[in-house]
Formats: C-alpha cells, structure tokens, sequence
C-alpha cells in the first residue's frame, strides 16, 4: 500500500474519545485505520468507512500490521477505570504504551504520535498544575499507570527520533461521555456528595473541543515534542456544573455536603470494607472520588493556548445542552 498524505491509526475507537476523534477524522477526509480488541463493539458507521484491525495493545505482535505505512499515530487506548487492579492498569497503561511506541520505532518510516494522557498524572494538588509541575502519579493506580507509560512513551520517542507531542485532557463531557452519563444518573434518582461546598474547579472540557486540541498538537510543528494540559476556559466549579445539571434533567437525586475530612473517613472505610470483603466491585465511595470533586482539576492551559492561539469553540452553555441532550436520550431508550 502507498503511502497516503495523511493515513492515520486510532487505538480506543471504541472509546468515547477514540469514537469522536475517529469520526471527526473522516469528516476532514483522512483515512483511517483503527485497532479495536472487539470489532462486534466497533460502531457500524465506522466500521463501514475505516480499516479495521483486530488487535490488542498488551500484545505487541498485533500492533506491527495496522502501523504499516501511517503517517499519524493517535494513542487513545487506556484503562481508565477509577477503581481497578494495578496490574490490570499496569497492562494497558504501561506496558501497551511501550508497545505501541517500540512498534512505532520499529516502522521504516516512523509516523508522528500524539499520546493521550491525563492531568491525573499530577494526583490531585491543591493548586493548580502546569506542564513543568512534577508528573508522579499521586496515591492511586490510575494516575500512576498513566504518568509511568507516559514517560516512558517520552523516553523511547526520544531515543528512536519520533515525534511525539503528549495531551494530557482534563474532565471530559459532552456526548457519549462516562462522566456525564455517571454523574447524571446519581443527579436523576440517587446520591451524589459536594465537597467543601463544590467551590474548586471542575476543570470540564467538551470532547470536541479536546479533538480540536488534538488534531492541532498531532499536525502542528510547534507540538512536537511539547506537553499540553488542556480544558475549557473559565473558572466553573463543581457546584455550578451539579447544580446546572440537576436543574437540567429535573434530577431528584440528593446531594449530600460534606466537608473533605469527612468525606475522606468514610471513603477509607469503605475501601476497607471492600478489602474485607474481597470484593472487586467499586465502592459507592471511595478516595479517589474525594479527591477528584475536593480537590481542583482546573490545571493551567496557558501553554496549548499560547502555542495554538485559539479558543474552545464549544462553550460551557452548548457543552451542557448537548450532554443533557444526550443523558436524556440514553435514558429514555434504556426504559429508565
């Protein structure tokens, strides 16, 4: 096969972002190859316009096929529970991004990547974060699978010459996405807490408005090698976002206030519980929770917006009209 100008691979199409990224993709007429663990979870539509290889990233001879010939590589493939095993994070997160990164190195001609990370990889600080900020991890397996694999994609870009740019995405909404469909069932019939009043930074981003992000760091030369936090401008805090939201779906869910010392002792004894009982369920509760409604996910942007030079073109407003559209429409066909 030819090389094309732009023939892209997207690992995560069946992933919410994966999807949307995938979609928008054709929509500017590249081609595109996708490699999906299930291609029976794949959308048709899809499907139907894209190569599909079945593959998985845990498993490295999968990946040397669909990498033939692209010219753009976009890692969206990831764990992203918030309660898991390490290992089951270490897997996707650490060693699926060594993967696909010694594929890369290993192509004739290696094509550029964008890797998508998360600002979790800060753990969750009081204050907010810039790309110079110290990459750890924090206390919990889902930020640390991800700083890990993301330094580790850094460290074999480097040394094999691909040009690599990072992103690392705030708390992602709009259609399609787990974190409204999560959080707005808790608002509809059941608990949701607020933490010290819901006063810090919900750090929310449209998903359109991260593949608008994406698309420029993949293409753009400024990117390469840089790493970019991003999110939606303004200071929207939790509080704002519940209350809008509630209000939006006519939610009777309660909301329990709780201060972070409070809401923190009973996540731990929930765990605990959890622990004791051997379960590999959620708990209702758990810290992570805490941190992420306690604790500020509005990490500084400056740096993508200095380097871009644009703005979301989806604001708050649209954001939560197209969210609240869709929560709607997934309930009413779901018969709840």
């Amino acid at each position: 096969m030819l090389k094309t100008s732009r023939l892209a691979l997207v690992t995560g199409a069946t992933g919410f972002i994966g999807h949307r990224l995938t979609e928008r993709l054709l929509a500017d007429n590249w081609q595109v190859r996708l490699l999906v663990r299930d291609p029976r979870r794949l959308d048709p539509a899809l499907a139907a316009r894209c190569e599909v290889f079945s593959g998985d990233v845990t498993q490295a001879e999968t990946l040397f096929a669909p990498l033939a010939d692209v010219t753009h590589v976009f890692h969206c493939a990831a764990n992203v529970h918030t309660w898991d095993r390490w290992d089951a994070y270490e897997a996707v997160n650490v060693r699926g991004v060594e993967n696909v990164m010694l594929a890369v190195a290993a192509c004739r001609e290696r094509p550029r990547v964008l890797h998508v990370s998360t600002v979790d990889v800060y753990g969750f600080p009081v204050e907010p974060c810039d790309e110079v900020c110290p990459a750890t991890g924090g206390e919990f397996g889902y930020g640390r699978s991800k700083a890990i694999g993301e330094r580790r994609a850094r460290e074999i870009c480097q040394a094999a010459g691909i040009a690599l740019t990072v992103i690392r995405p705030c708390n992602v909404i709009g259609p399609g996405s787990q974190f409204i469909s999560r959080i707005g069932s808790e608002l509809q019939a059941g608990l949701m807490i607020r933490i010290d009043g819901g006063r810090v930074h919900a750090g929310l981003i449209h998903v359109d408005n991260l593949v608008d992000d994406m698309l420029w760091a993949a293409t753009a030369s400024t990117a390469i090698g840089n790493v970019y936090n991003t999110r939606d401008g303004g200071e929207m805090t939790w509080n704002q976002f519940l209350t809008d939201f509630r209000h939006m779906i006519g939610g009777r869910g309660a909301i329990i206030s709780l201060p972070f010392w409070l809401a923190d002792f009973l996540a731990s004894g929930f765990e605990l519980a959890q622990r004791i009982l051997r379960r590999d369920s959620e708990p209702m509760l758990h810290r992570l929770l805490v941190r992420l409604f306690g604790r500020t996910c509005g990490h500084r942007i400056r740096k993508i917006r200095d380097d871009r030079g644009e703005h979301a073109r989806i604001d708050y407003a649209t954001a939560m009209q197209q969210s609240v559209a869709w929560f709607k429409a997934k309930r009413h066909r779901s018969g709840k």
